[in-house]
């Protein structure tokens, strides 16, 4: 059967994300990734960069998009028959099932961003990903047609995960409930500001 450019693609980001788990070092080399994946090297060059050095965040951005993609089909089959929860507790539940998602690769994800430095320069090189994320969840859970607005909860949202990936690396377990909780925090703190300043359409109290 005739694997396309895609499917390589998935392989080997995570086959990489398994050789930095397993090996605790981000100096993975694409005869690894490929002996791993049982993948030639021919074709692996056809897909990844040149510099091994740019493998970190070639590989990271597939994974997030690839996760992502999986986050907002779930989510969206789950709220298909809501009526009940607030705008608030979905947008809280996209981003909790996102960091589910992640636990996966917890520890590669660890090892790719070990102090606050790299952690910020993984936020930035990603941002796109994380953009694309929130505004498609800001559609699914409230429709929301002014761009401004959006952008701006957008922006907000990323800030948000943010200090949820500072707890999610930071906690040794395997638990979600401290990353969540402190997701429900600022995504209050926001809420609460942001209906102060018409950001934010007041409804129904959770």
């Amino acid at each position: 059967m005739k694997i396309d450019n895609q499917n390589y693609e998935s392989i080997l980001c995570k086959t990489y994300f398994s050789i930095v788990g397993s090996n605790l070092t981000t100096e993975v080399t694409l005869d690894q990734i490929c002996e791993e994946a049982k993948i030639s090297r021919e074709e692996a060059e056809k897909i990844v960069p040149k510099n091994s050095l740019e493998y970190k965040y070639f590989f990271l951005k597939i994974l997030i998009s690839q996760l992502d993609k999986e986050v907002l089909t779930e989510l969206k089959e789950d709220l298909a028959d809501d009526i009940i929860s607030s705008t608030y507790d979905k947008i809280l539940e996209g981003l909790s099932l996102r960091f589910e998602k992640y636990l996966e690769f917890k520890k590669a994800l660890k090892i790719l961003s070990n102090n606050t430095k790299q952690r910020v320069e993984v936020f930035f090189n990603v941002f796109q990903e994380n953009y694309f994320f929130t505004t498609n969840l800001l559609n699914l859970v409230e429709g929301e047609k002014n761009f401004g607005r959006r952008t701006l909860k957008s922006i907000v949202l990323n800030i948000i995960f943010l200090k949820g990936l500072e707890m999610f690396l930071k906690n040794e377990s395997k638990e979600i409930d401290p990353v969540i909780r402190t997701l429900d925090k600022y995504l209050g703190d926001f809420e609460d500001i942001g209906l102060f300043m018409g950001l934010i359409k007041k409804e129904s109290k959770r």
